[in-house]
Parts: C-alpha cells; structure tokens; sequence
C-alpha cells in the first residue's frame, strides 16, 4: 500500500520547485530535478499537476512559470500602489476631519487594518494597524460585502455581539447591505462594532475578474459628534479619489468638497464606553 506524502512535505517541495524558475531561464525537467534535489519522477509528477493549475505553463520539452503566478504578483502590486495611492489622501482627511482614517482589506471572515492615520479611539487593540474585526461587525466590510455576489461571501459566524447594536444574523446584515447600496456603496456603523463609534467606509475600486471590491477607506470617530452626511460625501470621493491615484487616470470632472467637519475636543469620556468601566475599542 503507497503511503502518502506528509502535507508539509509537498508543501515544502512545491515551494521549491517553484523557487528554481525564480530569475531562470526556461528550465527543462533534468535542471529542475537537480536545481530541487528531487527525482526526475517526483519532479514530474509535481510539474504536471502544476501545469494544470496554470502555476507552470509547458513549452515542448522545457518549464516556466505560469499565467496564475503573475496574475498573483500582480494582485500584490496592486495592493501597494493602492496603499501607497491611500496615504497622502488619509493624511488629509484627518487633518481635515480630526477624525481617525482606516485603510483595510477583506481576510477571510475578517477585515484586516492595514494602515491608520489618527489617535482615536485611543484604545481597544481591534483598531491598531494589523488587528482584525469580523466583517459583519465592521463598516468596512459591510462596504466590501456589499460590492459581492453573496455567493463569494466568506462563511459568517455572527459570533460576537459585543453592543445591542450589533449584527446577529445574515437576514438583518442583508438588510444593512442593502442600504450600503442604496447609499452607492457607502458604509456606515453607528456603535455596532463598540460603544460609542461611529465608522463611515467605502470599497476603493472594484475588482472586475472577482466582481468584488478589494480595499476599503474608512473614517471613524465619536458616534454623538460625528456629522454622519458629510462624512459619507467625503468618504465615497476619497475613495475614488485613491482609486484614481493608483491606476494612473486622472479624474475628469471637478471634485466636489463636501462641508468640512470639524471634530470638537475629544473628552476623556468619550474613550470610555458609556455605562461601563471598560474603556472603548
């Protein structure tokens, strides 16, 4: 009986595999089989399958990396330039606003905060760069669900309620989507993610090939303070504004400057959630 190969042994054999085309030449299946110390075999074996995959394309008797490799790399590219495109434009609307900017991404079943320009909320860990919140939790991905077919959703567990103004189940998040939508896309969570916070946030661009949008903008700040219809206006031509930036085209009609909203001097109360001695997140 043939035994199978340990996952992370395949893993680490793909990985190098992969790794030999790396600055390479086209390679044919004897170089491979050496550059990985494999048998011609096994290197085979690996290379069809890949080659099926479109991670290796295969030209008569001769390898090289394929179309799904680049399309990967280009994904990531487009990340950064997107990132990149953010900065300056959330640098300004903090400055503006007062209030704290948000660029995030969809992981999984959770938005992932890439990058923050802003001091408050002054606590909770969820809204460091690098922290994470579920999606149906967060105005950002409500914003980016919105921009989905519900078929490509990630699997929703509606297990945390950390206010009574949050998202329990799919029928109420279809219906805060549906008004995402009718807002053009727009997002908005009054206290559903804590106590307190309100988060205004847009999809930046759609990803055609996914049919989904990619990254998010967002703007957070005090729920009793925040001026909710200028924050939307400022969001959305944020948005595009980045989007813009990041593929290179300019945009051809004159940006409309929604009234700027001026944040009064956040009060040590309003780093506490009301009613508790547990400060904000």
């Amino acid at each position: 009986m043939q035994i199978e190969e340990a996952p992370t042994a395949m893993i680490d054999r793909v990985t190098s595999l992969l790794e030999a085309f790396v600055g390479q030449r086209p390679l044919k299946l004897a170089e491979i089989a050496r550059r990985v110390h494999l048998p011609r075999s096994s290197t085979h074996r690996i290379l069809q399958r890949l080659v099926e995959l479109g991670w290796v394309e295969r030209h008569g008797y001769e390898y090289a990396l394929g179309i799904r490799m680049f399309e990967l790399g280009s994904q990531v590219v487009r990340q950064r330039t997107v990132h990149e495109a953010a900065l300056p434009v959330m640098t300004e609307l903090n400055r503006r606003t007062g209030l704290t900017a948000h660029l995030s991404i969809l992981a999984g079943a959770e938005i992932l905060h890439l990058e923050r320009v802003g001091l408050w909320p002054n606590t909770g860990r969820e809204w460091a760069v690098g922290a994470r919140q579920p999606v149906e939790l967060s105005a950002a991905g409500h914003a980016l669900l919105a921009s989905m077919d519900s078929d490509l959703w990630p699997d929703l567990p509606f297990a945390s309620t950390p206010t009574c103004y949050s998202i329990r189940t799919r029928l109420q998040l279809e219906r805060a989507l549906q008004k995402v939508r009718d807002r053009g896309g727009v997002a908005v969570d009054a206290q559903g993610s804590a106590l307190g916070v309100s988060v205004v946030a847009a999809p930046i661009g759609i990803d055609v090939e996914e049919g989904r949008g990619r990254v998010a903008l967002s703007l957070c700040g005090p729920t009793r303070s925040i001026k909710t219809d200028a924050v939307v206006a400022m969001v959305r031509s944020a948005a595009v504004d980045i989007w813009h930036a990041a593929a290179g085209v300019p945009r051809l009609r004159p940006r409309v400057v929604a009234p700027m909203y001026v944040r009064p001097a956040v009060s040590a109360a309003e780093t506490q959630i009301p009613g508790s001695n547990v400060q904000s997140r």
